[in-house]
């Protein structure tokens, strides 16, 4: 058994003695093809991060573009903005001043309408007094007429009675002194 055991034992490593050189052949090769592999793994990594690199620096470039066209944008509409701006207050302001004159006009209007009024007010009743006054002068003159021609009847009813009595009365002769 001893010699079976040396036979088997002597068998393996003949075998592994033979296949020795196949696996440093393999090895190597195989060892090439995983640092190949590498190396393409690498080199397409590099790629990649360049063209990613480039591809962020053209949309950074972009970016900037885009920032500073906005803020020459900015700057060149501020000032005519600015400008339009100013001439818009300055217009409110003057519109304000103008409408505040406007009240003070419409102020001294009512004031001056309210003395005109009061005025005219006062005018109208010294009016309407002077002529209750005068329907008062007229009613009484009427009333005066009224009596007169009463008066005058009765003066010509006495006359006429008295022309009536002295017609039948016997004429008498003027004294004559």
């Amino acid at each position: 058994m001893k010699t079976a055991l040396i036979a088997i034992a002597a068998a393996v490593l003949i075998a592994a003695g033979s296949a020795l050189p196949a696996y440093w052949v393999g090895d190597s090769h195989g060892a090439a093809r995983v640092q190949q592999a590498w190396d393409n793994d690498t080199k397409s990594r590099a790629t990649a991060a360049l063209e990613e690199t480039n591809t962020s620096r053209t949309k950074e470039q972009g970016h900037a573009n885009s920032l500073t066209r906005a803020v020459d944008d900015f700057h060149a509409a501020q000032a005519p903005a600015a400008a339009d701006g100013a001439a818009r207050i300055a217009d409110a302001e003057r519109l304000q001043r103008a409408a505040e004159g406007r009240a003070a006009q419409y102020l001294a209007m009512s004031k001056a309408g309210a003395a005109e009024r009061d005025r005219l007010a006062s005018h109208a009743a010294r009016l309407d007094a002077s002529l209750a006054e005068g329907r008062r002068v007229a009613e009484q003159l009427r009333a005066d007429l009224v009596d007169r021609d009463q008066r005058i009847g009765l003066l010509a009813d006495v006359i006429r009675a008295d022309r009536t009595l002295f017609v039948d009365a016997p004429t008498a002769e003027p004294n004559e002194h």
